[in-house]
């Protein structure tokens, strides 16, 4: 298993791109221009947003910093261009996008290192669009679970937080929240808190009781509901900023 916590996907990309929820299309809607031709998906792991890009740009970039995620963007997304890369080192020439996106993954990056990057690569009017979608606070998350999860991320790097050095010539950074829910039954959110960094992390030993404690936890509280699911809520924080001249 890598030391680097972003790069823990790439072990299993079909367990994390079959058990991680779809990016809101309504995300999409807000960052993406109506006219996109040129777009970046930087950070673009299994290719969520990706897919989503393919439907609104002319060409898209994918870029992801972990060989195994290439391999399955390459297959799976053979429309788009993928490379191996950083967010902080994109492949493209200077001012040739459209829009330099991030779902999921800004917090993975060095994000004065990458905003400026994204200055570099988009032409005049181009957005910087940024976002993560993650479930949303709940009494039906365990604290010890909590706690796993949250130990994966750098406290200077938070999910859903997004700002720009003042230095680098984009337009104010403007912010969209969408709150949305989902019926999930307890082992479908038992798998999708299994695609956590933190918890692919652990040992077998650790991460399989754990994983088995909250199923017993969310099947009990499907058992008091009466129904087979539980109403699960979601955010989605976008933001989104264009470049100047």
């Amino acid at each position: 298993m890598t030391s680097q916590p972003g790069l823990v996907f790439g072990a299993d990309p079909a367990h994390y791109d079959r058990h991680r929820p779809a990016v809101p299309e309504l995300v999409a809607e807000w960052m993406v221009p109506p006219i996109c031709p040129v777009a970046i998906d930087t950070g673009a792991g299994t290719g969520h947003f990706t897919r989503i890009l393919l439907s609104r740009a002319e060409r898209v970039i994918a870029v992801d910093p972990d060989t195994q995620m290439c391999t399955w963007l390459r297959k799976v997304y053979p429309a788009a261009e993928v490379h191996l890369g950083a967010s902080e080192k994109l492949p493209v020439a200077d001012r040739s996008a459209d829009g330099v996106f991030s779902c999921n993954a800004w917090h993975w990056f060095d994000p004065a290192a990458a905003a400026a990057e994204a200055a570099r690569c988009l032409q005049p009017g181009g957005v910087l669009g940024v976002s993560w979608h993650d479930r949303a606070a709940s009494s039906l998350w365990l604290d010890e679970v909590q706690e796993v999860v949250l130990s994966g991320h750098d406290p200077a790097r938070q999910v859903h937080e997004f700002t720009l050095p003042a230095d680098l010539p984009f337009t104010p950074v403007e912010k969209h929240i969408i709150a949305y829910e989902l019926e999930m039954t307890p082992r479908a959110i038992r798998d999708m808190h299994s695609t956590y960094s933190a918890i692919i992390s652990l040992s077998d030993e650790e991460r399989e009781p754990l994983l088995g404690r909250l199923l017993d936890h969310l099947t009990e509280r499907a058992r008091e509901r009466g129904t087979p699911t539980l109403t699960i809520p979601f955010m989605a924080t976008c933001y989104r900023a264009y470049r100047l001249e």
